[in-house]
């Protein structure tokens, strides 16, 4: 193809960016800490309000007692006689028997929460939360029920967590772009799953048939909620 190599080339001009155009750049390119932690930090803010609240009422005692946590709400299969005693199955989420017990579940909320509330999105991530907590609360009222042995009270936020933890590794495998890198973030989080896996085997009166349940939960919530970052079927 014929060519001119004599013609003269206009110069190119360079956009001018002033300093408040510079500055939102930076702000897009550098999110807030609360960006992708917002529904994070109001669950664990909500989870440790209510045990302050839940140490108030055993006398200002960190080792709260088992009838505060009945009259808080915690689940009592012997207590879900009718429709309005259902709340059981929700409440339970945000009771916690001890510091230690709320300081377990808090890590962990944080470990994994940014991930999905960033992939998932916060109406979903939130969604993900109460499917696995209220499964979790489910299978445990189940269990109570129909294994018989006698009945246990049970709360705390594990339900939900270890539906979290279930997600987390499913991101490898359902999202539609960097698994091997969700592959490698799940491979980063065993030492904290494996730390909450053993405190529930180790721990007298933790709820173990919660905590699957909470990880069923998290499963079959995957495969529901919308996200449009996912590989799921219509």
């Amino acid at each position: 193809m014929p060519y001119k190599v004599n013609e003269p080339v206009e110069p190119q001009q360079r956009a001018v960016i002033d300093d408040d155009q510079l500055k939102r750049m930076m702000a897009d390119s550098q999110p807030s800490f609360f960006r992708y932690r917002l529904v994070t930090l109001a669950l664990i803010a909500i989870n440790v309000a209510v045990f302050a609240l839940e140490a108030v009422l055993s006398g200002m005692r960190i080792d709260i007692s088992t009838r505060t946590l009945v009259d808080m709400g915690a689940m009592y299969a012997p207590l879900v006689q009718s429709p309005a005693d259902l709340y059981r199955f929700v409440t339970p989420m945000f009771l916690h028997m001890d510091l230690m017990h709320l300081g377990f579940n808090m890590v962990a909320l944080y470990s994994v929460g940014e991930v999905l509330e960033r992939t998932l999105g916060k109406g979903s991530y939130l969604a993900l939360y109460f499917i696995a907590g209220i499964t979790g609360n489910a299978v445990s009222y189940a269990a109570d029920v129909l294994l018989g042995g006698g009945s246990a009270v049970s709360a705390g936020a594990s339900t939900s967590v270890f539906g979290l933890f279930v997600a987390v590794a499913l991101l490898a495998v359902l999202h539609k772009g960097n698994r091997s890198l969700f592959t490698q973030y799940s491979k980063g989080m065993l030492g904290v799953i494996a730390v909450n896996v053993a405190y529930t085997l180790l721990v007298p009166n933790i709820s173990v048939s919660g905590h699957l349940g909470g990880a069923l939960g998290g499963l079959v919530a995957m495969f529901m909620i919308p996200a449009a970052s996912l590989r799921v079927p219509n």
